[in-house]
Parts: C-alpha cells; structure tokens; sequence
C-alpha cells in the first residue's frame, strides 16, 4: 500500500476510534486529521531517519504539538485530541506477535519482539512529554493569540 492510502487508512480509523471514545462531533474531523498527520510524519520520518523508534518518537512529537493548538485554539482538553490521533502509532502487531511467539514457545523471538514492542511504546511516551514540554514553555500571549476568536463563555467572562 503506498503511503497516500496508508495516510487515508489511518485518517478512518482514527476516526473510527474517536466515535468508540465518544469525541464530540465538532472534534471528530480534527481527530481524524491528526491520527492521518501521525501516520504521515511518521512514514516520514521512518525514511529519514531509518529508524522506527526514532520516527515514532518524531511523530509523538507532531501529534503532542498538534494536539496542544487544537487545544488551545477550540477550548477542548488536549487529551482528547491526543488519545484519539495516537492510535495509528500504537504498536499492536508488535504486541500480539509478541505473545504469539511466547506461547508458541519460541522466547528468544518473543524477547526480540518483545523489546522491539516495548522500544517504540516508550519512544510514542517520550514524544508526547516532550510535546507537553514545549507547549508548556510556549510564551502564554502566544497560547491566547491562537484561540479562534469566538464569544466567551460565562465562565470564560469569570475567569481572570
């Protein structure tokens, strides 16, 4: 499958996973974008870099970031956008071989399998703190500038 299609592939599912998570309508299609964005910049960064716990680490990142200015600019947890646009990166198959092989017996391929699974989940959790580490250093004038102009809430008219 070439990378277009893998891109549109892993924009549905996500979607399809934001729907399970009960995402709110209006952050459906931003989901969707994110998970399709995920799966891209890790396609891309896989051929750069040559290395699938350093494109996972890269994509984290893209997905972290961009969670964060959705965030911000919808008035919406970033976790919402986060845990929804991760699952394309979720290293399933690396889990299930992994078990597959230790019940088959064979340890030394479920060890390899195993360390290959467990490299790659820690590169997406590394990604994604370090995500939420740049956010958090974003000078605060730069966060409220990207906020859609909409009316406040009255709540939002209470907060200081």
């Amino acid at each position: 499958m070439n990378g277009a299609a893998q891109v549109a592939v892993s924009a549905v599912a996500t979607f399809g996973f934001a729907l399970i998570f009960r995402v709110k309508p209006r952050d459906l299609p931003l989901a969707a974008a994110g998970g399709a964005m995920a799966w891209g910049v890790r396609l891309l960064a896989g051929a750069w870099s040559g290395s699938d716990p350093m494109a996972y680490f890269i994509a984290a990142i893209a997905v972290g970031l961009y969670a964060e200015l959705v965030a911000t600019m919808m008035r919406t947890p970033a976790t919402v956008i986060i845990v929804a646009s991760i699952i394309p990166l979720v290293p399933g198959g690396g889990m299930f071989y992994t078990m597959s092989q230790a019940t088959a017996g064979d340890a030394i391929a479920a060890a390899t399998t195993g360390f290959a699974t467990l490299m790659l989940a820690g590169a997406i959790a590394a990604g994604l703190a370090v995500a939420a580490a740049i956010a958090r250093l974003a000078p605060r004038g730069l966060r409220q500038r990207a906020r859609l102009r909409r009316p406040a809430t009255p709540r939002d008219r209470n907060a200081v």
